[in-house]
């Protein structure tokens, strides 16, 4: 049964967003529980790094897809 391929660049991406939602996550802990809202410039920021995400993870999803669809699979 053939797999649809991932690549070493793709392992590569996802590790590193995993690293960054790891950081986004402690960041979000440290927060002194008492502060309910950030600033703008933080809420910013934290947009832009999950905005960031997304596009790297939906770019894996579709080459993963692609070689699906055109064969390129691993065994």
């Amino acid at each position: 049964m053939k797999h649809p391929a991932i690549t070493l660049k793709d392992l590569e991406c996802l590790e590193h967003l995993r690293n960054v939602g790891q950081l986004v996550s402690d960041l979000s802990q440290a927060q002194d529980s008492t502060t309910l809202c950030h600033s703008p410039a933080q809420r910013l920021q934290l947009s832009s790094v999950v905005y960031l995400m997304t596009v790297q993870l939906d770019g894996v999803v579709e080459r993963c897809n692609q070689r699906w669809l055109t064969g390129e699979a691993n065994v």
